[in-house]
């Protein structure tokens, strides 16, 4: 199996996300969490409704902060849940037409197991995704790790530091951040193009490539006028 990446374009997550909401609420809540909250296949679908609302009853609240420790990892994660996700997790429950299971599954499957809902498998959330981005025509390889990083590639995109981005994901080093969400090293070599001490070779001494006094005709003023 192809390593998966992260979708690049924004354009491209907003066709994803809208091309499932049209097909089915459980796809597209999956697909949602994994891009808004960098969640693993596995820790999307091992939420329970109980998990994201608060008290009982029905005039559901959703809460403020969902707290879950990462099967594959046991990484612990403190994810805030933004107004705009509390209104797509309360259409998804309240639009499942069916009273309020605390401990039913949040994705859940159309089969059941002896009567009883069960969360939807690992194997049809990533045919979906995948199936889904090919229709599209969505670069790939896309699949359900694809919805992880990308959150962890448009946070970098959008501004936010590598360093928070690993501390996020329990990653050991911002290497292994940079690497994991495919973010580019071409801001890096920024750090390179913003510092510049080095005189300039005598075919072009005393100016730059933009035709501006370079660093040794400071130096050369200083000596005639000390």
């Amino acid at each position: 199996m192809k390593k998966t990446v992260p979708i690049y374009d924004k354009i491209d997550v907003y066709r994803l996300l809208k091309y499932l909401r049209e097909w089915n609420s459980n796809y597209y809540i999956a697909a949602v969490i994994g891009i808004q909250w960098g969640l693993r296949c596995s820790d999307i679908l091992a939420l329970q409704v109980g998990d994201v609302v608060a008290g009982e009853g029905s005039r559901i609240q959703i809460i403020d902060r969902v707290r879950l420790r990462e099967i594959k990892t046991g990484h612990e994660r403190h994810i805030l849940v933004t107004e705009e996700m509390k209104d797509v997790l309360y259409e998804h429950i309240k639009g499942s037409g069916t009273p309020v299971d605390m401990g039913a599954p949040l994705v859940l499957s159309r089969n059941k197991n002896k009567g009883k809902a069960k969360p939807l498998s690992r194997y049809r959330l990533w045919r979906v995704v995948s199936n889904a981005a090919h229709r599209l025509g969505i670069k790939g390889p896309i699949g359900t790790h694809s919805l992880r990083k990308t959150f962890a590639y448009q946070a970098w995109r959008d501004g936010e530091r590598v360093d928070v981005i690993q501390k996020e994901f329990g990653h050991a080093s911002v290497d292994t951040t940079h690497r994991y969400a495919c973010i580019p090293d071409e801001r890096q070599d920024g750090l390179y193009k913003k510092v510049s001490f080095a005189f300039p070779s005598k075919r072009g001494r005393g100016k730059n490539r933009s035709g501006k006094p370079g660093p040794e005709s400071r130096f050369e003023g200083n000596a005639k006028n000390p």
